[in-house]
């Protein structure tokens, strides 16, 4: 489970976007709209992330784990958490250290901000949507069984952790779903840039 959600976090992601992409390119090799693909690609990673960031803020919902701490009597209210420094959250979260498993905890301390949406699911979400659709539709359904696998694995990572609910991650895919269809996977104004440069 650490594992999986390594491989969507901050430590891994870039290494599970370099390997998706590297595998994509390698079988779309002779295809003419590799450039569209990786502009979309960038602009649903970019979109994703910034607004996560700002629905965390807005929604300011308290993960999970500050129930467990609330009720084991370490802090008063899950709402109370976010009013502690960083050194202050973490000290609360070691105070449970023998009533709850490490492989939490250390995810706890590492991720002390809000709860929705599940920053780890939009990014897979993504991934399941661009990837997956990419190998299906060249009729490889099982790279693509193994993305969506993928993708599942980590978001039943961050419910087994104690950092989202389940309509953190249903919200999350649901955002996913929405940005990959609003955000076009073809681009008229690039063809006809390219199209003068290839004739100069």
């Amino acid at each position: 489970m650490q594992n999986l959600t390594y491989s969507a976090g901050h430590q891994g992601f870039l290494i599970s976007l370099a390997f998706l992409v590297g595998l994509s390119a390698w079988y779309r090799r002779h295809a003419t709209n590799k450039l569209h693909l990786l502009i979309q690609l960038g602009l649903l990673l970019v979109l994703s992330f910034g607004a996560k960031t700002f629905l965390k803020e807005f929604t300011q919902s308290p993960r999970p784990y500050t129930e467990t701490l609330t009720e084991l009597h370490v802090i008063d209210s899950p709402q109370s958490f976010y009013s502690l420094t960083v050194d202050e959250k973490n000290d609360r979260i070691h105070q449970v250290d023998e009533q709850v498993s490490e492989w939490r905890t250390k995810h706890w301390i590492g991720e002390t901000d809000y709860s929705f949406p599940s920053g780890h699911t939009i990014f897979v979400s993504v991934c399941v949507l661009f990837f997956g659709g990419l190998f299906a539709s060249q009729g490889r359904y099982v790279l693509a069984s193994l993305v969506v696998v993928w993708g599942v694995g980590v978001a039943a990572s961050r419910l087994w952790l104690g950092m989202h609910r389940p309509v953190d991650l249903f919200a999350s895919m649901l955002f996913g779903l929405i940005l990959y269809i609003i955000i076009p996977s073809h681009y008229p104004i690039l063809d006809k840039m390219l199209f003068k440069i290839k004739n100069r």
